[in-house]
């Protein structure tokens, strides 16, 4: 029957999410021994340090999509390429995905929006791009300065 080949496969893949959690438990366990090692080991050097002062810091996971620098990298060759007209993150964005290849989605073109977002934000405080207009909910940047070579 259909029914027991879809049941063993629900039971197949809760026992899977099942022993995943079970071992994320784990890890978690180990890193509060490990924290409160640390916090014993703070206190051994300087009694009267405030524990609560020290902020959690932020985890960045990497995105799959590009190689260290080349987003930066893609995203000012997109505005290279539009010859001084400013850009949207969605554009940048849609852009970057046509430029890897990558199969358009709603997904991921709200991550590669967030990406160059991101870059462009970066590129501005460096001075490379400037804002222009804002365009409805989203912003516009445009190169800061048109470069020449010799």
């Amino acid at each position: 029957m259909a029914e027991n080949h879809v049941v063993s496969g629900l039971a197949a893949k809760r026992s899977e999410l099942a022993g995943q959690i079970l071992d994320y438990q784990k890890k978690i366990d180990q890193m509060r021994v490990a924290v409160n090692h640390l916090d014993a080991t703070i206190k051994l050097f300087s009694p009267d340090y405030d524990l609560r002062g020290i902020k959690p810091k932020a985890c960045r996971r990497r995105n799959s999509y590009f190689k260290p620098g080349e987003c930066q990298r893609l995203v000012l060759e997109v505005f290279r390429d539009v010859g001084g007209s400013a850009l949207s993150s969605r554009q940048i964005g849609d852009q970057l995905i046509e430029r890897k290849g990558l199969p358009m989605s709603t997904e991921l073109s709200d991550q590669m929006q967030k990406n160059a977002h991101a870059v462009a934000k970066r590129l501005e405080d460096g001075g490379m791009l400037k804002q222009s207009n804002r365009r409805g909910e989203s912003y516009a940047w445009k190169l800061a300065t048109e470069t020449t070579r010799a």
